[in-house]
């Protein structure tokens, strides 16, 4: 059971309340791109996280038709998820759409060139208020859809012997090199909490996992007295230190892109809370860190795009990448 929307997709020659447009000139452009676009539904923190991700997870549906309707472009979309198509008939969604696209260029009025319209993106608050879509029918192929999700967590177990864990003393010497370079993290990071949001939360994190170390230590030697055989706690200790190494490099790993990603987001003049950002891996924040020094547009009203102080006039200040400054458009 699929479902068929249709509606504004944007007005031609209007700036919308994140000051840019597309001018007539482009709308053949923009018609033809979003032709082949898919339609998403992403976070209400921040409506285009994941058309900036390109996530296929959050694609509900595709864009089968677009045209001109006078000063308007209108587009038809098919909607797919069997869940979103519930939902949209629930009334759960508002009837409102927000396109995605890159861009060549944004002129000193606002107009962007070379537009190329990725995805048309559900929204609570567009930026055109006239970007509305409404149920035109359903229909029944004979096929039904499921959607499914299934999350999958991987957990190590670890060998014990009598309830306690077996170490010997050249672990013991790993968790104290382990708690002297978080020690040194910490204190590298801690300049930068007051700069970047979310580095704080790492620094208290990074200063309790040393606390726990300190307390296994204290309970690690005394077990290390026992009469172990050799080469059974070698095996255990192998283990453990590997899974050990391996959680502390995703840390590291992770807590670098975050940087990145908050830093990239700062310039653009946006605020980024790290609970919003849970759910992101290190890949993630990379890859969004890098699309972020990009031009990308999204017409979501709830997060306007902003740009930096110092321009003159009415002028965009863009940022170039390969020398890390900001020209005037």
């Amino acid at each position: 059971m699929s479902l068929f929307i249709e509606g504004t997709a944007f007005p031609l020659g209007v700036l919308n309340t994140n000051s840019w447009g597309i001018p007539f000139a482009e709308a053949d452009n923009a018609i033809k791109s979003l032709k082949t676009s898919v339609v998403r539904i992403c976070s209400r923190i921040d409506p285009h996280l994941c058309d900036y991700m390109g996530d296929p997870a959050s694609e509900i549906g595709h864009a089968v038709d677009a045209g001109r309707d006078g000063d308007n472009v209108s587009c038809k979309a098919e909607i797919t998820d069997s869940i979103a198509v519930q939902k949209i008939e629930d009334g759960t969604w508002k009837p409102f759409w927000s396109i995605f696209a890159s861009t060549q260029d944004i002129d000193s009025g606002g107009w962007i060139h070379g537009v190329a319209i990725e995805s048309i993106t559900l929204v609570n608050n567009p930026a055109w208020d006239t970007a509305k879509w409404s149920v035109v029918s359903a229909s029944n192929d004979g096929t039904k859809r499921f959607h499914i999700t299934s999350p999958f967590k991987i957990i190590a177990s670890e060998e014990k012997q009598g309830g306690e864990n077996i170490p010997d003393e050249p672990t013991i010497e790993d968790l104290k090199a382990q708690i002297a370079e978080k020690d040194r993290l910490i204190e590298e990071l801690t300049p930068k909490a007051e700069s970047v949001p979310g580095l704080e939360t790492q620094v208290a994190e990074l200063s309790a996992s040393n606390a726990e170390k300190d307390k296994k230590i204290k309970e690690l030697t005394a077990v290390a007295a026992s009469s172990v055989p050799t080469e059974k706690v070698k095996e255990i200790v192998a283990a453990s230190l590997a899974d050990y190494r391996e959680e502390v490099e995703k840390e590291q790993e992770r807590s670098t892109a975050f940087s990145a990603f908050a830093a990239a987001r700062k310039n653009l003049g946006i605020e980024t809370k790290e609970e919003d950002f849970k759910a992101l891996s290190a890949a993630d924040l990379t890859r969004l860190a890098g699309d972020l020094g990009t031009v990308k547009l999204g017409a979501g009203g709830s997060e306007p795009i902003q740009y930096p102080a110092g321009g003159s006039g009415n002028k965009v200040q863009i940022y170039d990448p390969a020398t890390k400054t900001y020209t005037e458009a």
